[in-house]
C-alpha cells in the first residue's frame, strides 16, 4: 500500500522536473517508519515509504546546490557545512536525523540481515506469506530487496555526516558491520547496492570521522571485532567485483583511521590475534596486499592525491618494517 506522500513523487523514470517532494510529504515518509514482522502487511507498506525516501535521494541529487549558503553568518567556513547548512540538498536525509530514526534504521537492518542469514527461517516465512497472501516468492524476494537497497542507501548517506554519527547507537553499527562481512564469503555478494558491500562503506566512514567522534568505543570495539582484519580479507576476496570508486572509498577510509592518533599509538594491537604470532604474521601480509592491490591502482588514476593517503602509506611501511626478516 502506497503511502499520502507518494502522490508528491515521479515514478522512477519519471520527469523530474514534475512538482518535488515536499519537506511535509517527506516527513510524513519518515515519521511512517516503525518495526515491523519481515513480510508483514505492515513492513510492506513500510517499504513503500523508504522507496519514496530512496526517490527523493535521487532528486535532491540533481538538485542545484545553494552556493549562498557558504557565506551564511556563523557558517564553519573550514567544512563543507553540515545538513543544515551545507549548500547540497538532503532533505530526506535532514528530516531522518530531525526525527531520529537513523538508530531505528540501523536495528530495522540488522534485524532484516539477521532474518536473510537464517536460510531456515527465511524459507519458512517466504513460504508461509506467499500462501497466506497469494503473491509469488519471487516477488516477495523483490520487495526484500527494495528494503535492503532503500534502506541502506538511506543509511550510507546519514553516516556520511558526522552529525548523524554523533547520535548513533555505534556499537550496534559496528556488530552489524562485522556480522556481515563474517557472513558474506558465504555468499559472494558484491552488489554495491546490498550491505554486504555498504558495510565498508559505513565502517570507513566511522574510521574518516572517528576523531571528530570522540566515541571511547569506537576504536576498542572495532578492535574486539577484528574489523580491520574483516574489510581487509573482504576486499581481498572480491577486489574483482569492485570498481575503482568503491577502492577509492575504502584507501580514504583506511588512511583515514591512519590519520587517528589514538590508532597509530596502540596499531600492533589490531593485527594481534589470541590464536598465536602466525595468524598475526597473516594479518600483516594480508594488510601489506592492499598496497598494490588497492592503493596502487586508485594512485594511478588521481595521482595528485598522494598527499591525501600518506598516512596510509606510512602505516604500510610500519607495518612492512615489523615482519621478521
Amino acid at each position: 500500500m502506497a503511502t499520502s506522500a507518494a502522490k508528491y513523487l515521479p515514478d522512477d523514470d519519471g520527469d523530474l522536473d514534475r512538482p518535488k517532494m515536499t519537506a511535509d510529504a517527506g516527513r510524513r515518509c519518515v515519521r511512517n517508519l516503525n518495526h515491523y514482522t519481515v513480510l508483514s502487511a505492515e513492513w510492506m507498506a513500510l517499504v513503500e515509504s523508504l522507496k519514496q525516501l530512496r526517490r527523493l535521494v535521487h532528486i535532491d541529487g540533481r538538485c542545484p546546490v545553494n552556493t549562498k549558503l557558504s557565506a551564511a553568518q556563523g557558517r564553519n567556513t573550514d567544512s563543507k557545512g553540515t545538513l543544515w547548512d551545507q549548500e547540497a540538498q538532503e532533505n530526506a536525509i535532514r528530516i531522518l536525523v530531525e526525527e531520529a530514526k537513523v538508530n531505528l534504521c540501523l536495528r530495522m537492518m540488522n534485524e532484516f540481515k539477521k532474518w536473510e542469514y537464517n536460510p531456515s527461517e527465511k524459507e519458512s516465512t517466504l513460504k508461509k506469506v506467499a500462501v497466506s497472501t497469494g503473491t509469488s516468492e519471487a516477488q516477495l524476494k523483490q520487495k526484500c530487496s527494495q528494503f535492503e537497497e532503500s534502506l541502506g542507501l538511506l543509511l550510507w548517506r546519514a553516516f556520511a555526516h558526522v552529525e548523524t554519527l554523533q547520535l548513533m547507537d555505534v556499537p550496534l553499527l559496528l556488530d552489524h558491520c562485522a556480522m556481515v562481512l563474517n557472513t558474506c564469503d558465504l555468499t559472494g555478494v558484491t552488489d554495491p547496492k546490498m550491505q554486504e558491500t555498504l558495510v565498508l562503506h559505513y565502517f570507513l566512514l566511522l574510521m574518516q570521522h572517528s576523531e571528530a567522534l570522540a566515541n571511547s568505543e569506537l576504536l576498542p570495539k572495532s578492535r574486539e571485532l577484528d574489523l580491520l582484519h574483516l574489510v581487509t580479507s573482504h576486499i581481498l576476496c572480491h577486489i574483482q567485483g569492485y570498481n575503482l570508486e568503491i577502492l577509492t572509498a575504502f584507501a580514504e577510509g583506511l588512511s583515514a583511521m591512519a590519520y587517528n592518533e589514538d590508532f597509530m599509538s596502540d596499531w600492533e594491537m589490531y593485527f594481534k590475534d589470541p590464536t598465536g604470532e602466525e595468524k598475526e604474521l597473516e594479518k600483516k601480509k594480508n594488510f601489506l596486499e592492499l598496497e598494490e592491490k588497492v592503493l596502487a591502482p586508485v594512485l594511478k588514476e588521481y595521482p595528485t592525491r598522494k598527499k591525501d593517503f600518506r598516512p596510509l602509506m606510512d602505516l604500510f611501511k610500519k607495518v612492512g618494517s615489523s615482519l621478521p626478516g
